[in-house]
């Protein structure tokens, strides 16, 4: 943005300079022009009054009398005394000089300006040569007879150079104090433009930084401000956006939610994933709970299940659902993972290891003591349709299949503070967590018994009553 106040400065200071310059050349040209003109008509006055005062005197050296040659002089030497005259001469019907303001110039012959001009029907002639400007008067007659002619040269540097010097002073002042003027007022105008940008563009950053709050007060009514009104609108819209997906966040999975936010929620009607299933259910919880206030249990029930949640998004996993006292997750989707097996088993140790240190937990002053909760969990591994399920009026996204249903026997049979998988799970996680065969398990609802696995979390992080009550 400061490069561009630089640039749009830089133009509007040139744009004034040759404004200025151009204005002070114009107005130069014509001054000159002016001066010129006025100057031509002082000459053609000139030269016709010294040839009216000369006609007497000529005519008499016209006839032979010599004497009037001194008032000739006279003439002449009037006009050659102001300065702006540079030249003044009369001469005779031969074109010889009989009076001039230079004294060389006496007696020499010079061109005649008026033989065949328009001066012969009573018009003067001004001719400029240069810095000289030279006007003969009509010629000069007695008794039809031409008799000589008079001549006058200005010095137009003596006339009109002073002038223009003294003009160019005073345009030049007057397109400087323009140009400051136009300098400051540019700058004023670029600050006007520039700043609603800068903080525009300061809002856009603070937006981009994921401050959707951020709002920038229009400051006019033009294109900027239009802009700006826009970008509060989306500043709006964001932040409507943001709070749908916090609270809906807090129903659904991320992934679920911003699929639903961008319109994709279609495209997830079912897809068949080999996924990890973890249940894990609060034990006795329905005989915990007797005796306490709604709600307490509650806040129990939050307090546990957000550590629960906790160890499951810190895998990498997805809460289904939260099913009374029971949770629901699994892993491998929708985003896939190859290791969804162990992150499900890793999960679970986190799961039984923080709910043991909440219970060995020592309060401090008069904190209460918090109300031993212990937890049985169940794994398994298989093929399962993970999609919306339900109808056009309430769809669940969640894992069908099953899996899903060994899992939850397998969290049935659990004991208080165990975690017990399949064989399935067992294969995939061997080598990486130590594991003791628990024995063929005949779970309700399948032929065939399956071989369970109890994962070794250790001594400490079972009870010791009712190990192998579940409930």
């Amino acid at each position: 943005m400061h490069s561009l106040q630089i640039k749009f400065s830089a133009v509007v200071i040139a744009l004034l300079t040759v404004a200025c310059v151009s204005l002070a050349f114009l107005g130069i040209k014509h001054e000159r022009g002016a001066l010129v003109d006025e100057i031509r008509k002082r000459a053609m006055m000139a030269t016709e009054r010294l040839a009216d005062s000369a006609w007497e005197p000529l005519s008499e050296i016209h006839l032979g009398n010599l004497a009037d040659e001194l008032a000739l002089e006279l003439l002449v030497g009037d006009l050659g005394d102001l300065h702006d005259v540079s030249g003044a001469r009369l001469l005779n019907r031969e074109g010889r000089v009989v009076a001039a303001a230079a004294p060389a110039e006496r007696n020499s012959k010079v061109r005649q300006r008026t033989g065949t001009d328009p001066a012969e029907h009573g018009e003067p002639v001004c001719l400029q040569r240069g810095s000289l400007f030279e006007c003969a008067a009509p010629v000069i007659r007695y008794d039809g007879v031409r008799i000589g002619e008079a001549q006058i040269e200005f010095d137009l540097q003596v006339l009109v150079d002073p002038v223009v010097r003294s003009n160019r002073r005073q345009l030049t002042a007057a397109a400087v104090a323009l140009l400051a003027l136009g300098v400051f007022a540019g700058m004023i105008f670029v600050a006007l433009l520039v700043d609603p940008l800068k903080r525009l563009r300061h809002g856009v950053e603070q937006m981009s930084a994921g401050n959707v709050m951020i709002r920038v007060p229009p400051t006019s009514h033009d294109e900027v401000g239009e802009l700006t009104r826009a970008f509060n609108e989306m500043g709006d819209a964001l932040a409507q956006k943001q709070r749908v997906q916090n609270a809906f966040g807090r129903y659904v999975d991320d992934y679920v939610l911003s699929q639903l936010l961008d319109g994709d929620g279609e495209e997830q009607a079912g897809i068949e994933r080999e996924v990890t299933v973890l249940f894990a259910d609060i034990r006795r919880f329905t005989r915990l709970s007797e005796g306490m206030k709604a709600p307490d249990v509650v806040a129990l029930l939050n307090e546990i299940f957000q550590t629960v949640s906790d160890c499951i998004l810190e895998q990498g996993g997805t809460i289904d659902k939260f099913i009374g006292d029971s949770v629901m997750a699994y892993f491998g989707a929708p985003v896939p993972h190859s290791d969804h097996s162990l992150r499900a088993v890793q999960a679970a140790i986190q799961i039984i290891e923080a709910i043991e240190e909440r219970n060995t937990h020592t309060p401090e002053g008069d904190e209460p003591k918090p109300v031993p909760v212990h937890i049985g969990i169940g794994i398994h591994a298989g093929n399962v349709v993970v999609g919306n399920i339900g109808s056009d009026r309430r769809t669940d996204f969640t894992a069908i299949g099953d899996a899903v249903n060994v899992a939850h026997r397998l969290e049935k049979l659990a004991p208080a503070g165990e975690i017990l998988v399949s064989e399935a799970v067992q294969r995939r996680v061997r080598g990486s967590v130590p594991m003791r065969f628990e024995g063929e398990r005949q779970l309700s609802g399948r032929e065939e018994p399956v071989h369970v696995y109890a994962v070794d979390v250790g001594e400490t992080s079972r009870p010791q009553a009712d190990r192998r009550t579940a409930s």
